[in-house]
């Protein structure tokens, strides 16, 4: 692939350079990287040297927890965020069986609130979501960034194109077992039950990650999330703790269901318009009328729930296909999911049997999942 006539390569001195102090495996693993992005386009240079500088920078910055913890210089309540991170980790290598290797065992403080900003877009008229391929993970609904006007750019160009785009902070991500995960700043002002439940769930994709099909890996994540919580809060004696956590969950899903319901009308919207000869602007009108539908829905059914209402700020967004496809894809499947874990009878036992689970064609996997 050529730019203005000359060969774009990412020179793997470069990057070897960057990273020197690293362990040698996380060197080679990026380094792998690096050929890849050399065999690509040029817009694909730019964004895979981002994602290498980015990850690398995170390496670099890491920590030991335990040095950390001994110098006692971050202010108390992250102290106890970290000692609390220890625990959680502990609990899932020796309480549910996880294979977490020494993930969380380092600290990062990245010095800003988020630690990547990721873009997702569909079509105007379309809730199918418009999808990013990488040599590792796959194809993904979304495009992360380390930089935030990086995804302020990419947002922009995708809403000049015609598509409903937006950009989202992200706390915490799971490199899915090719780097030991550090802790990060991102996430020590999160509740202690907020923070268990973030590493259950990026622990999950250690365990398991299907390249291409989000629907399928966050629905396992959230699964797993909300049944290891619940154990890890019981051998706490935290009882009332995971109570309010599922009265939080009940109300997620009561929204959830009013989303599904504007999701499924807006889906009937699209494919009727040719045989009804609708308009550009006649499903413009109609496509805002649900939304705003929805948000009035909204309204009624969390008027009594107080501050911190689930949703909240979502609704309060630009709602468009993208947002609403953001829900279907970390949603969608966590029921099976979680009846699957309960026949089970162990996380050990699930893990297999969803290992197992993989091994079928797209088609199956889906014909499967929805009939469970």
């Amino acid at each position: 692939m050529r730019c203005n006539g000359q060969p774009q390569r990412m020179p793997l001195s470069s990057v070897l350079n960057l990273i020197q102090p690293v362990q040698m495996k996380s060197v080679l693993r990026i380094a792998v990287v690096a050929i890849i992005v050399s065999l690509s386009g040029c817009s694909t240079v730019a964004y895979y040297s981002q994602a290498v500088r980015g990850q690398a920078s995170i390496l670099l910055s890491r920590r030991s927890v335990d040095d950390v913890l001994a110098e006692a210089r971050l202010p108390a309540s992250q102290l106890q965020k970290l000692q609390l991170v220890q625990e959680v980790v502990a609990f899932a290598r020796n309480g549910l069986g996880m294979d977490v290797g020494d993930s969380y065992s380092s600290y990062v403080d990245t010095g800003r609130d988020y630690v990547v900003w990721n873009v997702f877009a569909a079509p105007e008229f379309s809730l199918q979501m418009k999808t990013f391929c990488y040599p590792i993970a796959g194809c993904v609904s979304y495009r992360g960034y380390f930089a935030e006007e990086d995804a302020q750019a990419l947002t922009r160009e995708l809403q000049a194109d015609g598509y409903d785009a937006f950009y989202g902070g992200i706390k915490a991500y799971s490199t899915l077992g090719w780097f030991d995960d550090p802790v990060l700043n991102t996430f020590l002002n999160m509740s202690d039950v907020q923070l268990a439940a973030l590493l259950f769930h990026e622990l999950a994709h250690k365990q398991i990650y299907l390249p291409g099909n989000t629907q399928f890996n966050e629905s396992f994540a959230t699964a797993v999330e909300r049944a290891a919580l619940e154990q890890w809060l019981a051998q706490r004696g935290e009882q009332q703790a995971f109570a309010t956590y599922m009265k939080s969950e009940a109300r997620r899903q009561q929204v959830l269901a009013l989303i599904a319901t504007t999701r499924a009308a807006l889906q009937l919207l699209y494919e009727s318009a040719p045989q009804q000869g609708l308009s550009e602007r006649s499903l413009r009108k109609e496509k805002a009328r649900l939304f705003a539908d929805l948000r009035e829905n909204y309204g009624v059914l969390s008027r009594d729930w107080g501050p911190g209402r689930a949703f909240g700020g979502w609704m309060a967004s630009d709602l468009n296909n993208a947002r609403i496809g953001t829900i279907a894809d970390y949603n969608a499947w966590v029921p099976a999911f979680t009846r699957r874990l309960q026949a089970a009878g162990s996380f050990p036992a699930f893990f297999a049997a969803t290992h197992t689970l993989i091994q079928l064609s797209p088609r199956e996997l889906q014909a499967t999942l929805n009939q469970d």
